[in-house]
């Protein structure tokens, strides 16, 4: 079993986790579900989100974020203000130092979120410092090479803290436009990318959404599968809302 690394309220994976831009353009509507109108919470709610990186060897990284929001009325909508309540991340054991990385980063400027009266998000924020990023992955970058694994192992753990640490710049402002008041059940988009040597990549992006009785969100996935010569890899990315426990 993978060991457990808690940050709470530290940061974890989730945010370097970010899914490729390719996977944020507007999907195929498929499925679509009926449009309620949609009325916000009044309570505060437990918004989670997880995501699920798969590796070379089979194993994941997975991490969650737990955040209490409140949906606050303004003008032509709501505000959604947020606080990070607890975080986790789930990895093997050589990718331990990987969570320093992003404990060294800041969450602040996720929220708040802008909805318009039909709860679409029209305004999100949430980009990291790209100073503190850097910081951290050099310090992660000594703390591998410090590490008693075969030096192709150290090339491979160096290329994810540099990917992992570009990638944490992006962010915040990815979030699905729909995310608390799904478009559709289930929609999909594929796009083709260029690579060196003339050759194409491809990239697929689904998105499955379950919806509760009055249109809010209930769970939301966005499962992005990247194909490059030959290769394959999958991430997804998983929202779940419920009730505050609290209230």
């Amino acid at each position: 079993m993978m060991p457990v690394f808690r940050l709470r309220p530290a940061l974890m994976l989730g945010g370097a986790m970010t899914l490729p831009m390719a996977a944020f353009a507007p999907l195929q509507q498929a499925e679509a579900s009926p449009r309620s109108s949609f009325v916000a919470p009044s309570h505060p709610q437990v918004l989670t989100r997880e995501l699920r990186r798969a590796l070379a060897d089979g194993k994941e990284v997975i991490s969650r974020r737990s955040y209490e929001i409140r949906f606050l009325p303004e003008a032509n909508g709501w505000r959604v203000d947020g606080l990070l309540v607890s975080s986790e991340v789930d990895a093997p054991p050589e990718l331990a130092m990987l969570a320093k990385l992003e404990k060294a980063r800041k969450d602040e400027g996720l929220f708040p979120l802008h909805l318009d009266n039909s709860g679409m998000i029209i305004d999100q924020h949430g980009a990291a410092d790209p100073g503190t990023s850097g910081e951290a992955r050099s310090l992660v970058a000594g703390a591998v090479e410090r590490l008693s694994i075969a030096q192709g192992d150290k090339v491979v753990a160096k290329d994810m803290v540099s990917r992992i640490s570009t990638q944490s710049r992006a962010v915040g402002g990815n979030w699905p436009s729909d995310l608390f008041h799904p478009v559709a059940k289930r929609r999909s988009d594929v796009q083709t990318m260029p690579l060196p040597g003339g050759k194409l990549g491809k990239t697929t992006v689904t998105v499955i959404a379950h919806g509760t009785d009055s249109g809010l969100l209930g769970q939301f996935e966005r499962r992005v599968v990247t194909e490059i010569e030959g290769s394959t890899r999958t991430s997804q990315e998983i929202w779940r809302l419920q009730p505050s426990l609290g209230e």
